[in-house]
């Protein structure tokens, strides 16, 4: 991490005697749904909530929450960080949409998570999450479930610190081992000589 990005991190108006709820959509152009209902979701106690909205959600989306989180001291909105991985290793509990990225930084970090993956227009998410879900490293709901009401009811459940995933993280690594046991396997191809 640059010393940059921490710094600017470190200018927020994070709490420091609550826990952070964090909420992350990505981009944001297709979040709406999710940063919606978490302004509206009921906060645990002695937790702040923050969204980060993701640098192209619509501008009349990003009016609507601001005047949501205007009514709510427990709530602040960030479009931006150049680092949000800082803001995922500092939550105590995150909901966010399924993107591979975010996900991985959720499993690097051991958080209670719920993913809200896309469906559409592939599948990609939704079968990565529900994979996850099964070895007991997230929970999961399914976009058309989306409402404050099953937000609020997540994050009033009691966390569980996550256990060491039992997924290796290391994918280059993994790639590389992989390559060289099918080089292995290979016969060797010679040049014909004619």
């Amino acid at each position: 991490m640059n010393h940059t990005a921490r710094a600017n991190l470190e200018r927020l108006p994070l709490p420091t005697d609550d826990e952070l709820v964090l909420c992350v959509v990505g981009g944001g152009q297709d979040g709406a749904a999710l940063a919606e209902a978490f302004v509206q979701a009921a906060l645990p106690t002695h937790a702040t909530g923050v969204l980060l909205t993701g640098p192209f959600m619509p501008a009349e989306v990003q009016k609507r929450l601001y005047a949501w989180a205007k009514h709510n001291p427990k709530l602040q909105i960030i479009d931006y960080i150049e680092e949000p991985t800082l803001l995922i290793e500092r939550a105590s509990r995150l909901i966010a949409m399924g993107g591979y990225n975010t996900t991985c930084e959720i499993l690097s970090f051991h958080k209670p998570a719920l993913i809200v993956p896309r469906v559409t227009p592939r599948l990609e998410q939704w079968i990565r999450a529900e994979h996850l879900q099964q070895r007991g490293l997230v929970d999961i709901l399914h976009p058309e479930a989306i409402s404050a009401e099953a937000l609020s009811h997540w994050l009033q459940q009691p966390t569980t610190p996550q256990s060491h995933p039992t997924i290796n993280l290391n994918g280059l690594d993994n790639l590389l081992l992989e390559l060289q046991k099918q080089l292995r396997r290979a016969p060797m191809l010679l040049p014909q000589v004619s």
